[in-house]
């Protein structure tokens, strides 16, 4: 029981490294984002560690940010800064309207907030987009506003992740240790499944090249008991399928049991007229 409990592959240690790797990556993206120039390349750094981390290719979430942000800083600095705009220039419109008073200016909080909507669909997508794959950021910009309107209910439900983390943070600010970092988590899961179709698919490794290789494929049918195994195989080739170079003599030197069934069979039986 005690060893079952500290094992790695227990599903309380593999939540607590979650926690911890999650953590890692909210801290890192905080201390990144102090010279707030630097959000877009931090926010593309977190994408791709968390990203990694749940490919199971990376290798530890801390390299991965770093490599990650030195990488696409010069990128994710351009496209930072220009989300950001963009972003703040509408909501300083939103609340410039929205004290204006009726009216008109009713009309236009309303325009307002609709593009500020799209904006935030797109900033969902641009940043993981850019931590994935080598486009320029007109083509992440159009690719990501793309994939938020014909994945709309997914898009929805990742705003909403991150609006009730922002307002958690508002209401307990320590949170901001670990909320975001949460919702990127989230959002991961949600996006690496979006992004599957332009993902690369993984090698296959030595044992599928070999079963699918026409030289080998008659020796596995075989080992599977639909063909005999044929002669000539070396020791390396029969270890790659798990038998032993002892096993393969005694299972080639084995009488047929098929054959020696049959005989024994039409030796007892008596003859039918």
């Amino acid at each position: 029981m005690f060893d079952r409990m500290f094992r790695n592959n227990n599903p309380f240690w593999q939540s607590m490294g979650t926690v911890y790797d999650v953590f890692i990556v909210n801290s890192l993206w905080l201390l990144c984002c102090i010279p707030v120039f630097t959000i877009g390349p931090a926010t593309t750094a977190a994408y791709y560690a968390l990203i990694q981390r749940l490919l199971g290719e990376g290798n530890g979430v801390h390299r991965d940010f770093f490599a990650s942000f030195k990488r696409n800083f010069r990128q994710g600095t351009a496209l930072g800064l220009l989300l950001t705009f963009i972003g703040a220039f509408l909501a300083f419109d939103i609340v410039l309207c929205r004290r204006s008073g009726t009216g008109i200016f009713s009309f236009f909080m309303f325009f307002f907030i609709v593009i500020f909507i799209f904006w935030a669909f797109v900033t969902l997508y641009a940043f993981p987009l850019l931590a994935k794959f080598d486009r320029t950021n007109r083509e992440i910009l159009i690719w990501a506003f793309t994939l938020s309107v014909k994945n709309l209910p997914m898009t929805l439900m990742m705003l909403f992740v991150f609006t009730a983390a922002l307002w958690m943070c508002h209401i307990v600010p320590g949170l901001i240790f670990i909320m975001f970092g949460a919702a990127m988590q989230f959002s991961t899961t949600v996006l690496t499944a979006i992004f599957k179709p332009w993902l690369p698919k993984p090698e296959p490794d030595d044992f599928e090249e070999a079963a699918s290789d026409e030289t080998y494929g008659g020796t596995y049918d075989g080992m599977n008991g639909t063909d005999p195994m044929p002669d000539g195989l070396s020791d390396d080739e029969l270890r790659m399928y798990g038998i032993s170079p002892e096993e393969a003599a005694r299972l080639m030197s084995a009488p047929d049991s098929t054959d020696s069934e049959t005989a024994a069979k039409n030796t007892e039986a008596p003859d039918e007229h």
